[in-house]
C-alpha cells in the first residue's frame, strides 16, 4: 500500500508534540478553584502556625514546678477566645484541646491524671514544663517555604493554603484541548442512527480523558468526511 508519509511510533509522535509546546502564562486564581493546577511560584507562610501556645490535650493548665496539691480551680479556657485568668502557684485552669495556654501556666496535665472535687484539682502524677503544650510555630514557622513552584495542588495543599490565609495563588491555567470527530457515519449519542450510522463514542472518551488529566476539553462536534 502506498503512503504519502512515513509511519512513526506513538512515543516518537508524542516527543515531537512535546517539543513544540510552551507553558501557558501563569495566572492568579482562587485557591478554591485551583485543584489539580500547578503552582508557578513558591509559597511561604505568612504567620506562625499555631500562632499562640496551645494545649494538645483536654486537662488542666498548671505551673509544672509548683508542688501544691490539690490546686484551686480558677476558671476555664476553651478554644476560640482568651479567658480573663492567670495561673498562679497553687492554682490551675481547666483547658480544652486547641485552647490558648493561660498566662502563668507552662504545662498541661491530662484530665485522666487528675481528680476534681469541690473546686479543687488533685494531680495524680507530675508533669514537666511544656508538657502537652504546642509552641508557637510548631507546625509551620513564619516565612517558611511550604510549597514549591511546580507542585500540583491536591486537596491537602488547598487545605494548607487556606490555613495560612491564601485565598489566591499564582498557577498555570488548565490547557484547553479541542476534540473533533469526523465521519459521515457518526451521529451524536442522543440521535437515532440511520442505516449505516453509529453514535459517536471516541470524542466523549477523549474529552473524559482530557478532563481526567486536568485539562479543559472543548468539543468541536462532528465533521464530515
Amino acid at each position: 500500500m502506498m503512503r504519502d508519509y512515513e509511519t512513526i511510533e506513538a512515543d516518537t509522535a508524542l516527543d515531537i508534540v512535546m517539543q513544540s509546546m510552551t507553558p501557558l502564562a501563569p495566572q492568579t486564581v482562587s485557591t478554591f478553584a485551583a485543584l489539580d493546577l500547578v503552582l508557578a511560584e513558591d509559597v511561604f507562610a505568612q504567620e506562625d502556625l499555631p500562632p499562640f501556645p496551645c494545649s494538645s490535650k483536654d486537662g488542666f493548665a498548671v505551673i509544672a514546678n509548683d508542688t501544691t496539691n490539690p490546686r484551686r480551680l480558677i476558671g476555664e479556657q476553651t478554644a476560640g477566645y482568651i479567658a480573663d485568668l492567670r495561673v498562679e502557684p497553687g492554682t490551675c485552669a481547666r483547658i480544652t484541646t486547641g485552647a490558648p495556654l493561660p498566662p502563668g501556666a507552662d504545662a498541661v496535665i491530662m484530665v485522666e491524671y487528675t481528680r476534681e472535687a469541690d473546686g479543687m484539682v488533685t494531680m495524680e502524677t507530675t508533669v514537666k514544663p511544656h508538657a502537652d503544650v504546642r509552641p508557637v510555630g510548631q507546625d509551620i514557622a513564619n516565612d517558611q517555604q511550604v510549597l514549591a513552584a511546580g507542585t500540583r495542588l491536591g486537596p491537602q495543599e488547598i487545605g494548607l493554603l487556606a490555613s495560612l490565609g491564601y485565598t489566591s495563588v499564582v498557577a498555570y491555567p488548565r490547557p484547553r484541548v479541542a476534540v473533533l470527530s469526523t465521519g459521515n457515519e457518526i451521529v451524536e449519542p442522543d440521535a437515532q442512527p440511520a442505516p449505516g450510522q453509529i453514535r459517536d463514542s471516541n470524542r466523549y472518551t477523549l474529552m473524559a480523558a482530557v478532563q481526567r488529566c486536568g485539562a479543559e476539553p472543548v468539543s468541536l462536534g462532528i465533521g464530515t468526511d
